[in-house]
């Protein structure tokens, strides 16, 4: 089993953000609640200063990620949640740093967010994200496939085949459902 890289974990907790099942969205109280969400992800070092567009941004970069971790379950990708991603994306202040020493250069280079509190905090998820997916561990982040669900998740699987966030709880509600619509279209 692969546990989850460090350096993804910030793309993984940003994309928990949203709730489905409890129809809970962290950034939904406004611009004070993702700004404290920064702080006490350790993504900014001191409280920023967060408007209503930072919040729209923040929801669309979220949107975006969480249809492309679908994506990795093979199901499709909404392309106007990846092109609204896109322009946020667009508009942070990213740097892709060449390696300064003879260690750092086997790594290739490095992608760094700079700029103001908010704007760098959403730059390191991005660049988080950037990193998961030059590294090879993107395609392990998945969003369960369920609606009534639809939690992020990191696939520790030995063979990264696992679909379900829980197969206790999503995976077996799937598997009961099939079954109920089998037997339902068998003939009597």
């Amino acid at each position: 089993m692969r546990e989850l890289p460090p350096a993804v974990r910030p793309v993984v907790d940003f994309l928990n953000t949203v709730d489905v099942e409890d129809g809970t969205d962290v950034f939904g109280d406004g611009p004070e609640a993702l700004a404290n969400w920064l702080v006490d992800k350790r993504l900014c070092h001191s409280r920023p200063s967060v408007t209503a567009v930072d919040v729209q941004a923040a929801i669309d970069l979220r949107r975006g990620l969480r249809s492309l971790a679908l994506a990795n379950t093979g199901e499709p990708v909404d392309p106007e949640d990846v092109q609204a991603a896109q322009e946020v994306l667009a508009a942070l202040p990213l740097t892709l740093r060449l390696p300064a020493d003879t260690d750092a250069a086997k790594d290739g280079p490095d992608l760094a967010a700079s700029g103001g509190s908010f704007s760098e905090a959403l730059g390191r998820i991005a660049a988080a994200y950037f990193a998961a997916s030059a590294g090879g561990d993107w395609s392990r982040v998945r969003r369960c496939p369920a609606h009534d669900c639809a939690w992020v998740f990191w696939d520790s699987s030995r063979n990264a085949s696992r679909r379900w966030c829980s197969m206790r709880v999503c995976g077996n509600r799937a598997k009961a459902r099939a079954f109920t619509e089998r037997r339902a279209t068998r003939p009597a």
